[in-house]
């Protein structure tokens, strides 16, 4: 039987309330960081996919650090088209977001003479485009990360069709972010480039929301078949993708899945993920309250199966799978722009947005722990680590439940349970629950277009 570790109430007061030193000199996480924003964004082709259209377009918008001196009132502030591949569709400006409470960013200054910078790549969710995540580019960027959220080529819903099918989305995916980091560091490494000098290639991140986490979990374990998936897909798969495996990129270092599809892959392919990762996504009840079985399981599986070590949970109470977009803050803007009819817009921020964990809250709690965890597990720096507990959770943190369980060795995934493992429901870790491995019954897919 499996050994799981307990956290004793002694063990969390330690944890809660013993502070190291050099916590008092580092930036305070949940809050804007040191540095100003830059923004740029562009698109790179890659030739090999997509020939009947020349190639395949990936968008890249691009958030990196700034000094505060070499930025003014007077410096033109950042703008991020809705389309990116023909701008068919007007830009929200970065006033726009910053009257909602998102951080500010400029339109192209000069990097921080800090430079170079770690890089976290982000995959959005399925039918999501880059400006969704406005508030992890320009909070993370002001804690001295440079942070790349891609727009995937016919897979970003009402702005920028066609519309692909979850094979193809699925085959796609990492391959995007691959290519995007290849183009990057190109960039880093080209004289007189915006970006040159400005990403550290050893110190590089995989995040992703939704079936952009899947791209996260695959660039660190690899998918044998992107047919052979958990979910009742409602298509007929392309024949000539089936049975095609995605390798790893191994110049990935660490992943932080965010609401992620592990669905997409079989329990032993999770199994293989050696890279630090924490898995942040809805709190175990809600699922259980708005999707059958065995949904509930979603983010635990993800952190039952991981080997690495660490291998962290955080569940965002109150949440929804759209509570990790800015889409609160894109709703009424994309109203004022005359996109959506105001009864869309009081539809939507109705049925997304009230009643449910508050945005900015939901913004700073994400972000806080994704800076937390990448400057500990990827840049090796001291002083964020007490977050990083369950103690910081319980008596900081009243919309997260953090769960460190790991365990004994590699052997635990076929030893104990072979059909099933084993998951604490809530924190402090009291109340275990089992969940299946890998579902007889398909799950359904659940799309994440806002407009249909």
């Amino acid at each position: 039987m499996k050994t799981w570790k307990c956290i004793s109430a002694l063990a969390v007061l330690i944890l809660a309330f013993t502070f190291s030193a050099s916590a008092a000199d580092v930036p305070n996480p949940a809050q804007k960081g040191p540095y100003e924003v830059g923004h740029t964004n562009f698109v790179v082709t890659d030739a090999l996919r997509n020939s009947e259209i020349g190639g395949r377009p990936i968008a890249i918008y691009l958030w990196y650090p700034v000094d505060a001196a070499s930025v003014n009132d007077l410096t033109p502030r950042a703008s991020y088209p809705l389309d990116p591949f023909d701008i068919s569709w007007p830009s929200i400006q970065s006033e726009d977001y910053e009257s909602l409470g998102l951080d500010r960013a400029y339109l192209e200054p000069p990097a921080s003479s800090g430079r170079p910078f770690p890089l976290v790549v982000l995959s959005p969710g399925w039918g999501c485009t880059a400006w969704d995540y406005t508030y992890i580019g320009t909070r993370l960027a002001s804690h001295g990360f440079v942070v790349a959220v891609l727009s995937h080529y016919a897979d970003c819903s009402w702005s920028c069709p066609p519309w692909d099918p979850l094979t193809i989305a699925s085959f796609n995916r990492p391959r995007d972010v691959s290519f995007a980091l290849t183009e990057l560091l190109a960039r880093n490494e080209t004289g007189g480039n915006l970006l040159y000098g400005l990403i550290r290639p050893d110190k590089v991140a995989a995040s992703g929301h939704s079936l952009g986490g899947y791209a996260a979990m695959t660039l660190a374990a690899g998918d044998d078949d992107i047919c052979d998936t958990m979910y009742d897909l409602g298509e007929t798969p392309p024949p000539e993708f089936c049975g095609t495996a995605t390798p790893p990129d191994p110049r990935i270092k660490v992943i932080v899945p965010l609401d992620g599809s592990t669905q997409v892959l079989r329990f032993y392919e999770l199994a293989r993920i050696k890279t630090p990762t924490m898995g942040m996504g809805q709190e175990w009840s809600m699922l259980a309250a708005s999707m059958p079985p065995p949904w509930e399981t979603w983010q635990a599986r993800l952190h039952a199966a991981v080997q690495a070590h660490p291998a962290y949970r955080a569940d965002l109470k109150n949440s929804h799978h759209l509570s990790f977009l800015n889409m609160c803050e894109s709703i009424p803007i994309l109203g004022k722009m005359g996109i959506f009819p105001q009864e869309d817009v009081d539809s939507l921020l109705q049925v997304y947005c009230t009643n449910w964990i508050p945005s900015a809250d939901a913004h700073r709690t994400v972000t806080e722990y994704m800076i937390a965890f990448l400057k500990t597990h990827l840049m090796r720096e001291t002083g964020y680590q007490q977050i990083l507990t369950p103690g910081w959770a319980l008596t900081h943190e009243p919309d997260i439940e953090f769960f460190v369980t790991e365990k004994r060795n590699a052997k635990s995934i076929t030893e104990d349970w072979p059909a099933d493992f084993v998951y604490f429901m809530h924190q402090p870790g009291s109340s275990q629950a089992r969940g299946p491995k890998d579902p007889a019954t398909k799950l359904p897919v659940q799309h994440l277009r806002i407009r249909q």
